[in-house]
């Protein structure tokens, strides 16, 4: 009798035991299902660790990505396989922060009820807000030089173009040593992934903090007599600049007067406002993560001084200051840039409803106003309006930050259009480029050509309709 019992309760003990291990299977296929589908070594999503699935367009319907009878297929254009190549990514999936990478599950379609494939149409579609038109023109710009471009809309948040280089054409990848310089950091996409010394365009963090913080910055004057000297280090200043006002510490890119102000605001709020501005906060863009920047937020008064002046330790990334472009543009409103419009299965059913703008205020409407007549300023009185499209009403700072060893600066020019028409804020970056007003100026103005064209051109497509 008892070895019946025994026996009975060894049978209880497997039973309770395979009934728990197909619940705890069941439980993992329905939560990690998606996981175990899009393993790599899963051949069919996958050939060679490359995915072979679902397709990505740009805003016009242009397929970036596609897969033909198992292979994928990228753009037509060489230039805009080029310039897109860091946010769609390549055969082999280097690129870490790329659509193809983040939204692997999304494009393989897997569905835990009916499957990975539609009976008609395998993979899913995923609807990007790139402009294949402006993100090859902002590739063509950089001429082969190491930088980025950023491009967004600052009323809706949709991104125009993320251009990161070097780069390379997907479709005919070339043989990359570790020694290249040509292709250093290639497999970063520099607009979101990098962080750099931001020279004077910073300036236009300091001058946020200064119009909240100081009370009479207007009425300050500062007197440049191209060198000061702070705890026996000297702050010297591209040019003598005499006596000038806080926005002409603007427009002159005054390292002695934005040296004092920096001194004045002090590091708590030098760093409270690197902060509040996300310039060292980390951003998901549709889920991309974005690196976070550096900026000092303690030591001596002389490294206070070049803290504000964007020198120091300090570094951004281009994102970074495209996004507070945007944020001065739209009176304080940060709209969160976004790419992924919306996703759709092969056959057109949508999977999420279409994005919907993310808006937070970050700066009072009067500090972002006052910044855009300053910005605005820069322009016409030292850019000239002559250097940009006509009727954009561009807003800008350029940049020029120096480096250590002897390095070539880096070239920066960032701001936006004011005509409410082409509601668009940007970064050109250009590493070790030099001069941001020779270098990066006339990258920004032929990449808002582009973008003025393309506006208008989808303005009177609109009205022939």
């Amino acid at each position: 009798m008892k070895k019946v019992q025994r026996r009975a309760f060894s049978v209880l003990i497997i039973i309770v035991c395979l009934m728990g291990g197909i619940g705890y299977f069941t439980f993992r296929f329905f939560s990690e299902g998606t996981k175990w589908v899009n393993f790599t070594a899963n051949r069919h999503v996958y050939n060679n660790g490359v995915i072979i699935d679902g397709a990505i367009y740009d805003r016009d319907g242009n397929a970036l990505l596609d897969t033909v009878e198992g292979k994928r297929k990228y753009s037509d254009s060489e230039s805009v396989r080029c310039a897109t190549m860091h946010v769609i990514g390549d055969k082999k999936s280097n690129v870490a922060t790329s659509l193809q990478k983040v939204y692997a599950d999304r494009l393989v379609g897997f569905n835990i009820i009916t499957g990975m494939f539609s009976t008609t149409v395998a993979g899913n579609k995923i609807y990007t807000t790139l402009d294949s038109e402006v993100s090859s023109a902002a590739y063509e710009q950089l001429k082969g030089k190491k930088g980025a471009i950023c491009v967004f809309n600052y009323r809706t948040g949709e991104v125009l173009c993320l251009v990161s280089t070097p780069t390379y054409d997907p479709e005919n990848p070339p043989v990359i040593n570790s020694d290249d310089d040509n292709y250093d950091g290639v497999f970063i996409n520099r607009c979101i992934s990098s962080r750099f010394t931001p020279g004077s365009v910073y300036k236009t963090v300091t001058a946020a903090a200064a119009i909240d913080c100081i009370p009479d910055i207007d009425s300050q004057t500062f007197n440049c007599e191209k060198v000061m000297t702070v705890n026996g280090q000297k702050i010297v200043c591209s040019g003598t600049h005499r006596e000038e006002n806080f926005r002409y510490a603007l427009r002159n890119s005054c390292n002695v007067a934005f040296g004092e102000i920096s001194m004045q605001l002090g590091w708590d709020i030098t760093a409270e406002y690197a902060r509040k501005l996300g310039i060292t906060t980390g951003h998901s863009i549709s889920g991309i993560p974005t690196v976070k920047g550096k900026i000092a937020s303690s030591g001596g008064i002389n490294e206070l001084a070049w803290t504000g002046i964007g020198q120091n330790t300090d570094e951004v990334t281009p994102y970074s200051m495209m996004r507070y472009m945007g944020i001065i543009a739209n009176g304080g409103i940060c709209a969160e840039p976004y790419i992924v419009e919306k996703i759709t299965t092969g056959s057109g059913i949508p999977l999420n409803v279409d994005k919907q703008t993310d808006t937070t205020r970050i700066l009072s409407q009067s500090t972002a106003e006052k910044l855009s007549d300053m910005m605005r300023f820069n322009v016409t009185d030292n850019y000239r309006d002559k250097n940009f499209p006509a009727g954009m009403e561009v807003c800008a700072k350029t940049g020029t930050a120096e480096l250590d060893g002897g390095k070539k600066s880096h070239a920066w020019f960032v701001g936006f259009s004011r005509n409410e028409k082409y509601p668009y804020a940007f970064a050109v970056f250009v590493q070790n480029g030099g001069g941001g007003g020779a270098v990066a100026r006339p990258i920004a103005s032929k990449v808002l050509e582009a973008v003025k064209n393309k506006v208008d051109s989808d303005a009177a497509k609109n009205s022939e309709e």
